[in-house]
């Protein structure tokens, strides 16, 4: 049970209530946080580089359209088909993101060099695009450093300075126009327009160019660009891209997409194309023995007057015609043999195979081989965009690639061989028509040869032109399996960073949260005592009450400032003293510390002058024989003393009057080399006896107890002992020192006064609160304005003049 019920009174809530009291003192530290948190917010919207996000939408082929038969059925249920329309999107992905892509795609866009316009302080940038008052021409054929800045500082419309820091150490004044040459850059600067520079506000106007290496900038903008599938079937893909200028973004964003659309037709016209290089090569010999025939038969007829032929050599005409158009036939198909034999043997694996239709040869077996390789051409293409040469899925496309390079060359051999028994066929029957044509005159029969050569080139010619017609029409025809749906807007852009509201947003919250955060942290990493659940979480020792901060130049603030808060808690004290030592015989009141610094003399003398100023004849004993300090604070001296008169140097101790009514002291005297024998031997005994009867409170101020044990050896003479703990200055250590003491070492008669309860030291909570350790229950909270004579802190004092102020407003 606590002997002490009354000493300690204060409500539970008073836990709750502190961290409320801490914030609302404290508001000046939150308000500077946010204030400072917002000025960062400000600082990072103001002075970041906007960044845009800009995109376009495409739709690409769906080649796995259900075409309702049994075998599509049993795809759709095998999810054959979503697999198979994955890995085409992916392909295409992989396309777009290409090296290939953004390579032309940046050739066809003035990229290279990049401009941009510093601020007026050099803190703000801001990338420039087609908004540029100048251009940079460089020249080619002579070397420019490249991702290195060139500082341009327009002087006037006709003038401008360049500089280039750093190694280089460049500064020149140049004209537009004017070649900057040296053995690192090599360009000329031109108005980008002839109003452009006239247009400026005003001069000095600073800015910086970078001529880019254009593989360093195909690799940026390649990882900067993100493909996205946007619905279920895959077939719409939206390309976008961050950056800081969003003119920029979208011309690449639609360039690349217009370059992936042409590539993707000229995929589709390479075997139109490849056919009509065939046949304009094949027109090309054609046409020249065409003319040389044409030219023979013109001739001939001149010279020998002949028009017509004869009925007989008519009849054998038109049968020659027969047999060389099937031979002229034959000769074609023979080419193309050679032309697809020629291609398996140099293996031009990326290059479209004719096909054989095209030419008029209707082998099946043929053209479903040449249509195989095709598209296995098409999808090594696709693989190599995305996979390295030991990819498995590309390995197995080139086995399957190799196979059929066998097959056909086999097919071709095998078709060569029957071209060519058909064309023995053919000649064999041509031969034995000019057996019957040397039996013309030999007018007639030169006419015959010469009209055949004639018809054989004219007929192969027309084939030839028919068939580029048809490859003509079949290329312009074409188009690409893929389109632009949206192109990329500027207006569109979205500004991703700096996100303006989330930044004051996050700004208010960290402000708020940063102080409460650091609060908690300093509570819980603290191992000080600043509140009375520290005290009674390690001790049971009872808590006699508390003084406040001695903001003062004095150590007697009781006596030189009697109408203060400080004076006012020692009076609380005495009163607490009063109630607890009832008895008359119980007078002798020791005060001690754990350690050096907590103000146990301090409270002492102050405690002695209370006891003394309420009419009680007091005697303030100074025991700590080894650091006295109380006649220093009375202006006494100290040449002779207890110590003397304990080492038997003196009858009896000298006591002094002070300048308080009914206060005495007895100074320590000098310091002996063995004060802990001297408070043990039986004359301090007899001192103690003898002074109880002259005096009504004895206050004996004690060395520090975790220190030495000199105030252990008055337990036995002590009716009080008074454990003196500093706010925020005790560990919560001491405090087992203290308990130790309460429950082993026999000190029952043991209390705790907590001393210096500062307003604003640790937490910054008011004298109001603070005081709640000891008199708070007996003086209420709202007396001290006229009361006590010291001041309120002028933050409160501000505080309430905000508070007024505002309800006079309203």
């Amino acid at each position: 049970m606590d002997p002490y019920p009354e000493i300690y009174r204060e409500e539970e809530s008073i836990d709750i209530k502190k961290y409320l009291y801490r914030i609302l003192f404290n508001w000046w530290w939150f308000a500077l946080s946010i204030f400072v948190a917002l000025t960062v917010a400000y600082l990072v919207n103001r002075y970041s580089e906007d960044i845009y996000r800009a995109s376009c939408t495409v739709i690409i082929a769906n080649e796995n359209t259900p075409r309702g038969d049994i075998e599509s059925v049993i795809e759709e249920m095998t999810n054959i088909r979503n697999r198979r329309t994955k890995a085409v999107v992916q392909n295409e992905i992989t396309v777009l993101k290409s090296y290939k892509m953004a390579n032309i795609a940046l050739e066809k866009l003035d990229f290279g060099i990049s401009y941009t316009a510093v601020g007026r302080r050099g803190i703000a940038e801001s990338k420039l695009y087609n908004s540029s008052p100048f251009i940079v021409e460089k020249d080619t054929s002579k070397p420019n450093q490249i991702n290195y800045p060139v500082y341009i500082t327009i002087l006037s419309p006709t003038k401008f300075r360049l500089t280039i820091d750093d190694s280089y150490g460049i500064s020149q004044e140049l004209y537009f126009g004017q070649a900057f040459e040296n053995e690192h850059f090599n360009f000329r600067i031109f108005p980008r327009t002839p109003e452009s520079l006239k247009s400026l506000d005003h001069f000095p106007l600073r800015y910086y160019f970078i001529m880019h290496d254009m593989n360093g900038l195909v690799n940026r903008y390649r990882a900067g660009l993100n493909v996205e599938v946007n619905d279920e079937k895959g077939s719409i893909l939206t390309l976008s891209m961050t950056g800081a200028n969003k003119e920029q973004i979208c011309d690449y964003l639609n360039t690349l997409s217009l370059v992936y659309i042409q590539s993707n037709l000229d995929e589709k016209n390479a075997t139109s194309l490849n056919t009509i290089r065939f046949i304009d090569q094949q027109l090309r010999e054609t046409i020249d023995s065409l003319q040389t025939a044409g030219v023979r038969l013109q001739n001939f007829r001149a010279a020998n007057r002949i028009i017509n032929i004869s009925q007989e050599g008519n009849a054998l005409f038109q049968q020659m015609e027969l047999h060389n158009t099937r031979k002229a036939e034959i000769a074609i198909e023979g080419s193309y043999f050679n032309y697809i034999k020629n291609y398996i043997s140099a293996k031009k694996d990326n290059i479209e195979i004719i096909a054989p239709s095209v030419m008029g040869i209707q082998d099946a077996l043929l053209n479903s081989l040449v249509a195989q390789a095709n598209d296995l051409n098409t999808q090594r293409r696709n693989l190599q965009f995305s996979t390295n040469e030991s990819n498995p899925k590309l390995n197995m496309v080139n086995m399957q690639l190799e196979n059929l390079r066998r097959d056909i060359l086999e097919n071709v051999n095998n078709l060569i061989e029957t071209n060519n028994i058909g064309m023995a066929g053919v000649e064999k029957q041509i031969a034995e028509l000019e057996k019957e044509i040397r039996k013309l005159p030999s007018t007639e029969r030169q006419l015959i040869n010469i009209q055949r050569e004639f018809n054989i080139n004219d007929q192969i010619y027309t084939f030839l032109l028919e068939k580029r017609a048809e490859a003509g029409i079949t290329k312009a025809s074409n188009t690409s399996d893929h389109r632009l749906l949206d192109t990329a807007r500027s207006e569109n852009a979205v500004m991703i960073k700096p996100k303006t509201s989330m930044n004051y947003m996050m700004a208010l919250v960290l402000g708020g949260l940063l102080p409460l955060m650091l609060l908690v942290l300093i509570e819980y990493f603290n191992n000080k005592i600043v509140d009375k659940k520290d005290i009674e979480q390690q001790t049971t020792v009872p808590i006699l009450g508390s003084v406040g901060h001695n903001d003062k130049s004095y150590d007697l603030p009781v006596f030189e400032n009697p109408k203060s808060a400080l004076a006012e808690s020692f009076r609380s004290l005495r009163s607490n003293l009063q109630y607890l030592l009832k008895n008359e015989n119980h007078k002798i009141i020791s005060i001690s510390s754990t350690i050096s610094g907590e103000g146990k003399t301090f409270c002492s003398v102050n405690l002695a002058a209370i006891l003394a100023m309420a009419g009680r004849k007091t005697l303030l004993i100074n025991l700590d024989l080894r650091k006295p300090k109380i006649h220093r604070i009375f202006r006494l001296n100290n040449d002779q003393g207890i110590s003397s008169f304990l080492a038997g140097m003196q009858d009896k101790p000298t006591i002094h009057t002070t300048n308080i009514e009914h206060l005495f002291v007895a100074v320590s005297g000098p310091i002996p080399p063995n004060p802990a024998e001297l408070i043990e031997s039986s004359r301090m005994a007899a001192f103690i006896e003898a002074m109880k009867k002259e005096y009504d409170f004895i206050i004996v101020d004690t060395p520090p107890i975790a220190i030495v044990t000199d105030a252990l050896l008055l337990k036995e003479m002590v009716d009080m002992h008074i454990f003196v703990i500093r706010h925020g200055y005790s560990s919560k250590q001491v405090l087992q020192l203290v308990e130790d003491l309460y429950t082993k070492r026999g000190l029952k008669n043991m209390t705790l006064l907590v001393n210096d309860v500062q307003t604003k030291g640790y937490y910054g909570y008011s004298y109001r609160y603070g005081y709640g350790y000891g008199y708070g229950y007996g003086y209420g909270y709202g007396y001290e304005h006229g009361y006590y004579d010291e001041e309120i802190p002028q933050v409160h004092k501000l505080g309430k003049k905000l508070r007024s102020f505002w309800k006079n407003k309203k």
